[in-house]
Formats: structure tokens, C-alpha cells, sequence
């Protein structure tokens, strides 16, 4: 049956109601705090060093990517080199390490293509593969994520087709159940909390065939802290993909139709990357990374704005080991240097997998500016025209102030492009003598940079 409610007033409305939930949730975040995990990416592999490291780290997962191509070269025979690679790497992890495994990259003999990063021609080749891997592992490997980045080129090379990767999680969905009914099967990570693709995928029948979504906020060269945000767009109350805080609106889509699965932060991270950005649509016009000590603090920040949503489950840093490629963004994420000596976000990790969210503070500015009203005052007894003094603050910067009275009848609108810290209006309102004679609200609207709103009034009272 067709929908006859706007979809996009649906998201905004739930997503509301969530953000009210989120600071309702700051009190009891430590219960809430997702659970810890990495990326095994580094070229140490499975090892003792790993080893060691996942446990000094403490992390409740580890992440690895076994490729479909290499395990299965020939249909229907699995390579005993990498299948029993993969399971001597599992037995070096540490005990109650829970495993995620993604599963990417098509063989040639199933695509036709040289190209491993070609989709599937036939959904059902890759969840037989997936169907074999989980019965083979067992409970040696609690999660499985189904592609990674599908809404990519970059990794879904023909380019993001929700029709088909729907139709790859309907037929491997129930296939990884059938081989591991406690296994958590997770949509692939969606490149920047891609909510947008999400919702499409909805269109094609994935509701019932997930048990988390995957979402991917390593975005080429951010820089920002996870406090920081956009909304995706003008008057929009959903947050842009690209923005830390996105998974949020992932979630409003989810509650849109009707669904309640967690968030895996499947990769979250900064890299360190010391030059020009040079990858993806800022390459050549901002830093390609932070320093050591900001990337901590941004580990630090990230897991604190995910323990305020109970409805993210898992969160995973990308990745363990920075990588020796030169001149690559991506390249400077890891947690161990190329020096194999451990950084900044390495303690910091290892902090909030032992000890939690220490940290106390907002996570992000969800508040409107502040307002002070000089003129008039409360209860004022107004003859003739009036003066007007008010004045809003904001540390993001206030962008318009509007006057109203009563039912919110419009005055006047004063605005700002710069987005003033403080921005002051003082205005000779001429037209007040219009006003009836007895009782009237005085409003003040002031509106901040990121769009958000506060409304503060008096009572004035209009005689003679």
C-alpha cells in the first residue's frame, strides 16, 4: 500500500524525537556505551604483536576483510591456504574477542570481470559462499558484514545500485542464519552515514533481511571534531551524511519505516595524514589530516557522542596499523604507527574499552542562541511607538533574529551572513502604535548557524 504521508516529514519528525531522547540519555550514557573494536588492516596481519596489542587495547571486536576471490577460486572449492589461514589468525586473538567478518571482492569466474570489485551476476553465488563460511567458522566469529561500501564506486565498481545489493542481502540474509542462527548479519558499512541509500534500499524489500546496519565515518580528510555538523539540507533537520553525527539521521530513516535495528559504527576514525588533502572533492584544498594528539581527542569525543544513543551497539576503529603507502590520505588512520609504536588514540582507546565514556560535556550544539531583551520590558506600558533592544548569542554565530507578537505574528527580520557571535538589534518600531489598546506577547526569534532556534518573550501592554 502506497504511502500518503511526505517520507522526508516522517524522518525529520522521528528524528526529533530521538534527538530529544539522545540528551535525555547523557545521564545514563555508561550503560549505553557501545562496545570497543578495530580493524585488523595492518600488514603485521594475525601475529603475537597483534595479539598483544587487541589485548592491551581491550576491545570487545575486531574487524577483518576475507576476500570471496581469493577463498573461493574456482566455484565450488575453497582454498584450504585461505581458509585455514583464516582460522589459524582467529585462534591467535585473544580469548572472548568477537569476531566481524566482511566479506568482499567477486571472483572472476562468478562476474566475468578481472575486476574483483564488480558486484555479483548472481546474488545467490555469494550468499552460498557466505552460507559455507559461517557453518565453517562457527562460533569462532559472531558477525557478518555483507559487502563493504556498497554505495560506493569505489568498492561496488558498476556504482551504487540499491536494487542489487537489496537483492544480495535478501539471498544471503537467510542463508548465514540457516549456517549460524546467532551470527549478527550487518548491512555493509555505508560510506558516510549514508542515509540517503539506506532509504532507497527500503524501496527494494531489505526491511527483515539485517540484523545492524553498518555505517563508515573514516571520511576522506575530515578534519572536524564528531561535535561538528551540517544539516544536509536548507531547513532540513536531518544531518548530513558527511557530518560525524550522521548516524543519527540513519537511524531516523531506519524509524521511518517502521524498523529498530543498532547502528555498527563498522569504521570510525581520523587519519594523520600530514599533507594536502589529495582524495575525493576537497583534494588540493584543505589538510589531509590531524595531528596525533587531535585524533585522540577525537576518538575520545566520537565514543562519547555514541554512548548517548543506546541504539548504537558497536563502534570500531579504522584500524589498527598505519600503512607505509606515501601520498595517501587514507593511509595515516592507525592506532600503531609505521614505527610499530603506539599513539595518542592508541591510550585513548584503550581508556574507553576499560573504563568507558569518562568524558561530561555536550556532544554537539542541538541549541538555539541565547536572548536578552533590553527594550522593552516586561510589562511594559507601551503609548506610541517603541524601542526595540535585543541581542542573541551563539558560539557557532547567530544568523537572523525575526520580532513577533502574539500568534507569532511577523514584525521584522534582521539577518546576518556573517554569523555573528553576538548579533544586536536596536530598532525604532514606529508601527507600534498600531498595536490594539490591552495585552499583547512580545517574541523574539533568534536563529544560530547550524540552524537551530530559541524563542524567548515578554509581556507588553499597549495603551492610550
Amino acid at each position: 500500500m502506497r504511502r500518503t504521508v511526505s517520507l522526508s516529514a516522517a524522518i525529520a519528525g522521528v528524528f526529533a524525537i530521538a534527538l530529544a531522547s539522545s540528551w535525555s540519555s547523557v545521564a545514563s550514557s555508561a550503560h549505553a556505551a557501545p562496545a570497543s573494536g578495530v580493524v585488523l588492516n595492518g600488514p603485521s596481519g594475525y601475529s603475537q604483536q597483534t595479539d598483544a596489542w587487541v589485548s592491551t587495547l581491550g576491545v570487545k571486536w575486531v574487524r577483518v576483510f576475507v576476500s570471496w576471490a581469493a577463498a573461493e577460486p574456482d566455484r565450488g572449492d575453497l582454498s584450504p591456504a585461505q581458509m585455514g589461514g583464516i582460522e589459524a589468525g582467529l585462534r591467535t586473538l585473544p580469548a572472548h574477542t568477537k569476531v566481524l567478518v566482511d566479506v568482499l571482492d567477486t571472483p572472476q569466474w562468478e562476474s566475468g570481470s578481472s575486476n574483483p570489485l564488480d558486484p555479483p551476476s548472481n546474488p545467490a553465488d555469494y550468499a552460498n559462499f557466505m552460507g559455507k563460511l559461517a557453518k565453517r567458522m562457527g562460533n569462532r566469529v559472531s558477525a557478518y558484514e555483507v559487502w563493504n561500501e556498497e554505495d560506493a564506486s569505489a568498492f561496488w565498481a558498476t556504482g551504487a545500485n540499491p536494487q542489487q545489493y537489496a537483492a544480495l542481502m535478501r539471498a544471503t540474509y537467510p542463508v548465514v542464519k540457516r549456517a549460524n542462527k546467532d551470527a549478527t548479519v550487518v548491512l555493509g558499512g555505508l560510506t558516510g552515514n549514508d542515509w540517503e541509500f539506506l532509504q532507497q534500499l527500503y524501496r527494494y524489500g531489505i526491511k527483515g533481511y539485517f540484523d545492524a546496519v553498518g555505517v563508515h565515518t573514516d571520511t576522506a580528510c575530515n578534519i572536524k571534531s564528531p561535535y561538528e555538523y551540517e544539516w544536509s539540507a536548507p531547513h532540513s533537520r536531518l544531518i548530513s551524511r558527511w557530518s560525524f553525527l550522521g548516524y543519527r539521521s540513519v537511524y531516523a530513516v531506519e524509524r521511518a519505516h517502521g524498523d529498530n535495528k543498532p547502528i555498527w559504527m563498522t569504521e570510525l576514525g581520523w587519519s594523520t595524514y600530514p599533507g594536502e588533502c589529495n582524495i575525493g572533492a576537497w583534494a588540493g584544498q584543505k589538510a589531509g589530516g590531524v595531528n596525533t594528539v587531535t585524533q585522540a581527542t577525537y576518538l575520545r569525543q566520537a565514543y562519547h557522542c555514541l554512548a548517548q544513543n543506546p541504539y548504537v551497539k558497536v563502534a570500531i576503529w579504522f584500524g589498527l596499523q598505519d600503512l607505509a603507502e606515501e601520498n595517501e590520505t587514507r593511509a595515516d588512520f592507525g592506532l600503531i604507527d609505521t614505527a610499530l609504536q603506539p599513539t595518542s588514540a592508541f591510550s585513548a582507546l584503550s581508556v574507553y574499552s576499560h573504563q568507558g565514556d569518562t568524558l561530561h560535556e555536550p556532544c554537539g550544539d542541538f541549541h538555539g542562541p541565547s536572548i536578552t531583551i533590553a527594550r522593552p520590558t516586561q510589562g511594559e506600558h507601551v503609548h506610541g511607538d517603541m524601542t526595540v533592544a535585543v541581542a542573541a548569542s551563539d558560539p557557532f554565530g547567530v544568523t537572523r533574529i525575526t520580532l513577533e507578537t502574539d500568534n507569532h505574528d511577523h514584525v521584522r527580520t534582521f539577518t546576518s551572513h556573517l554569523g555573528l557571535p553576538t548579533f544586536k538589534v536596536r530598532w525604532w518600531w514606529w508601527d507600534a502604535k498600531r498595536l490594539p489598546a490591552g495585552r499583547h506577547v512580545f517574541w523574539v526569534l533568534a536563529v544560530d548557524d547550524r540552524g537551530n532556534t530559541s524563542r524567548r518573550s515578554i509581556v507588553i501592554w499597549r495603551t492610550g
